[in-house]
């Protein structure tokens, strides 16, 4: 019988394996074999088969996004506001870098109206939602 740590060798294998566009259907054949070995099969061939294993790409070099670390915080008013839509869910303003400092003054102001009238909107339409789902139930009851 295969220990938890060639099990979990061998399913680190295959979804590597699976989850690479290119691998060919002979190295997918390849990582079910070795998942199918018998318990006879040494420690080498599990070793052999991490080395295997591809390694993550490096990050991204541009220095424009922001990255943060731990016990660091970062200001997402520098993203521009957030917008409700009328269906609740929410997006930013594309151009936002682009845009000159009064025009991201009045959009503040514009938009900070605009989702306290849409979350109010959307609250009520909750508690409408839920009051008629409450009396439903006590009608079928």
């Amino acid at each position: 019988m295969l220990s938890k740590y060639q099990i979990f060798v061998v399913v680190v294998v295959v979804v590597a394996v699976m989850s690479t566009g290119t691998a060919s259907s002979t190295d997918r054949k390849a990582a079910f074999a070795t998942a199918s070995t018998p318990k006879d099969s040494g420690k080498n061939e599990i070793d052999e088969a991490v080395k295997e294993v591809p390694l993550l790409p490096e990050s991204d070099p541009n220095k424009d996004i922001p990255t943060i670390k731990l016990g660091e915080t970062i200001k997402f008013e520098e993203m521009g506001p957030v917008i409700i839509n009328l269906d609740g869910s929410t997006r930013r303003i594309d151009n936002w870098d682009e845009m000159t400092d009064k025009e991201r003054e009045v959009a503040w102001r514009r938009i900070s109206k605009r989702n306290e009238e849409r979350r109010k909107m959307l609250l009520e339409k909750m508690e409408k939602e839920s009051e008629e789902k409450s009396s439903a139930r006590n009608d079928d009851l």
